[in-house]
This record gives C-alpha cells, structure tokens and sequence, in this order.
C-alpha cells in the first residue's frame, strides 16, 4: 500500500526537499508578518489622515476611476454611447 514515506536510498533527495520545504514555510511566516504589518499600518494611516487608506486596510481595494479626471477618450456618455453603437454594429 502507499504510505507516501520516502523510500529507502532517497535520503539526500528528502534531505534537500525537507531543506527547500523549511526554506519555503520561514518565507511564508515572514509574507505573512509583513501583510499583518502592512494592514496595522493602512489602519493606523487611516485613522490618522480619515478615509484615504481605508480600501487597502479593508482589503478590498478598489480601481473605479471615482474622483479621477473626467478627460479621457470616453470622457462623455455621449461617446461612451457613440462606442457602443459601433461596436453592436449600428444594430441598436
């Protein structure tokens, strides 16, 4: 039956795997001290400066263009409604 234990004679390939896997979990708990680290610091800057850290610290992030220059290619709902047209085919 497989017991999924390392096979006799293979004790410098588990060896190196057990190297890489401790390597990889100190890797780990390090990102993860630093995500922790990271969000205390969004929620103290957005305590301390009111709402403009408030989307990282709740981790949801958002990249809507609220608030952005309103000058773009597509600027008006005029040409946003010109674009549509065009690419239904002239069909709406």
């Amino acid at each position: 039956p497989e017991t999924n234990d390392w096979l006799e004679g293979y004790e410098t390939q588990r060896e190196a795997w057990e190297h890489q896997y401790a390597e990889a979990q100190t890797r780990f708990e390090q990102h993860q001290q630093q995500v922790i680290k990271s969000r205390e610091a969004d929620a103290a800057a957005a305590a301390e400066g009111g709402e403009a850290a408030a989307p990282a610290a709740s981790g949801g992030g958002s990249y809507s263009s609220e608030g952005a220059d309103t000058s773009g290619a597509l600027a008006s709902d005029e040409a946003l409604a010109a674009l549509r047209e065009k690419l239904a085919g002239g069909q709406s």
